[in-house]
């Protein structure tokens, strides 16, 4: 089956896979530096900086289904090479794949927002914070991936030097003794618990929805074994941190543990406050995290629709995102229920590893797509 790739590109941008994969993993490691819910996950004990280890070969096998569709439709999106495999049927499953990114967007502006409000400014409406983050996101997308792709490159690397900086700053209060024992458990819950980790990772859709877009895509497994070895290991860092600072029994109840293990960092009377640039720093990356997922939302919308441009649709998307954000949950704690890994894990398993081995599956069965020719 040949495709005409002119029929199905919606802008002239290109990215390279080190600008994919920077936005990759600066999106994947911005929620985990925020939340750091896997200690409300298995294997519920100090053994989770284990679990964040195995992350990593975890992640590639729930990458199988996605990577293999993208490099079967190189010249496609998923929403649109849904179509091309099932006829009018692949309506049902674009339609999915546009809502997943709709609705990750919206409870990405949730937690942003949340955050503030919890945080910094308790008596400024949410609705403030996500409306702003909205309204500059949309204008980044407006701009294309290209632009949010190289915000990403140049955010990611400040982003990793700073955990590395927060880490020496902080091991005069770290505790080994937090940490230990070893396999408490035994091996089955670490494995679980690498998992559930991985299984959260929704930017895994994002493969087979930018492919046409990255200009050298037979590297790009390259690039992605290297991203997710960076991913897990920083997930270690992170979760070894707050372990070892507050102990595990302690971070399950803090809703922004990493945080306000930031904000205990003091050297002599000259360094202290170090949770500012925290701040301003995870405010660039949460921006790049929510600009990429908006992104997405417009493409495949547009795609669906079928129309030859998705900036029209940017201001109309942005008010369903505001709104669906707002009243998807009543409060943090409704929310919480919502990400908690016995439903969230489950929600985006079905988009982003059940989907595509569905639509994998019906491809070769059907001989769709590139390797059919």
């Amino acid at each position: 089956m040949i495709i005409n790739e002119e029929c199905y590109m919606l802008e002239d941008g290109k990215i390279s896979n080190l600008q994919f994969i920077c936005a990759f993993v600066l999106s994947r490691l911005m929620l985990t530096m925020t939340y750091l819910s896997y200690f409300k996950a298995p294997p519920f004990n100090q053994d989770l900086w284990l679990s964040a280890l195995l992350s990593a070969p975890m992640h590639i096998l729930l990458m199988l289904p996605a990577y293999f569709l993208a490099k079967r439709f190189r010249n496609m999106s998923a929403v649109q090479s849904a179509e091309v495999i099932l006829g009018p049927a692949g309506k049902l499953v674009s339609a999915l794949f546009v809502w997943f990114f709709i609705h990750r967007t919206a409870t990405i502006l949730r937690e942003f927002g949340e955050f503030f409000t919890a945080i910094l400014y308790p008596e400024t409406p949410i609705l403030v914070f996500i409306g702003l983050t909205a309204l500059f996101a949309a204008y980044a997308v407006k701009n294309g991936i290209e632009t949010i792709c190289r915000i990403a490159q140049i955010a990611l690397p400040v982003i990793l030097f700073s955990v590395l900086l927060i880490m020496a700053l902080l091991v005069k209060v770290f505790d080994l003794r937090c940490i230990l024992p070893v396999l408490e458990d035994g091996i089955a819950p670490v494995i679980y618990g690498a998992f559930v980790i991985s299984s959260r990772t929704g930017m895994i859709l994002a493969i087979p929805m930018l492919i046409p877009y990255i200009n050298i895509p037979g590297k790009l497994k390259n690039y992605l074994i290297i991203g997710l070895i960076i991913l897990s290991f920083y997930f270690c860092i992170i979760v070894l941190l707050t372990a070892g600072v507050f102990g595990v029994e302690q971070a399950k109840i803090i809703d922004f543990p990493f945080f306000y293990a930031v904000q205990l960092i003091s050297v002599g009377d000259f360094l202290e406050r170090i949770d500012v640039l925290f701040v301003a720093i995870w405010i660039s990356g949460m921006f790049v995290h929510a600009s990429i997922h908006y992104y997405l939302a417009v493409l495949g919308t547009a795609q669906f629709l079928k129309l030859q441009d998705y900036r029209p649709i940017l201001l109309p998307m942005g008010i369903i995102i505001v709104s669906l954000s707002i009243l998807q949950s009543e409060n943090m704690v409704a929310l919480n229920k919502f990400l908690s890994y016995k439903v969230y894990t489950w929600y985006v398993l079905f988009f982003t590893v059940i989907l595509p081995s569905f639509l994998l599956l019906a491809a070769v069965i059907r001989k769709k797509g590139a390797d059919s020719r």
